[in-house]
């Protein structure tokens, strides 16, 4: 029998420079992962031999009232780039995330019940950190993070909680 959650561990980043986009509407997930990919595509970040991106996405909760009251969801999804990458369109921010140590969490799954998985995932992985001495002391320029991957046809996300 496959559990849902993995055990949390910490891990390090290094640093990575990223394209980002965000986008607000009722499906942000689906509307800014498409965005991003074509643009990863139109820019050809995916023909650069010996590097593959690594996709990350993020809830963005600033919302107007209007927003909220019309039910719209935020989302920020990003691509890391090779160092030396020059986009060829300035429609996405590039930035740079600093190395950094997080609390892990792999939800296996995911999607076949995504909001019950994942929120309780985030719930596990927030009272790991809050209950241990990795308790976060500081938010400046730091992110939670979903990693989608997949492995041998299966799904996974990896939630990254920056710690200390």
């Amino acid at each position: 029998m496959e559990t849902t959650y993995s055990e949390m561990k910490i891990v390090k980043l290094p640093k990575m420079k990223i394209a980002k986009h965000r986008i607000i509407s009722h499906e942000p997930e689906d509307d800014v992962i498409k965005y991003m990919d074509n643009w990863a595509k139109e820019n050809g970040l995916l023909d650069i031999i010996d590097f593959a991106p690594r996709k990350f996405g993020w809830d963005y909760p600033h919302l107007t009232e209007e927003q909220k009251s019309e039910n719209l969801r935020g989302y920020e999804y990003c691509y890391t780039l090779p160092e030396n990458f020059v986009p060829k369109s300035d429609d996405v921010e590039i930035l740079f995330i600093e190395s950094d140590e997080y609390a892990v969490l792999r939800i296996i799954d995911p999607f076949s019940n995504p909001f019950e998985k994942i929120p309780t995932g985030w719930e596990k992985l927030l009272n790991f950190v809050d209950n241990s001495e990795n308790k976060t002391t500081h938010w400046d320029n730091r992110y939670c993070m979903e990693e989608v991957i997949e492995v041998d046809g299966k799904i996974y996300m990896d939630i990254y909680f920056p710690v200390k």
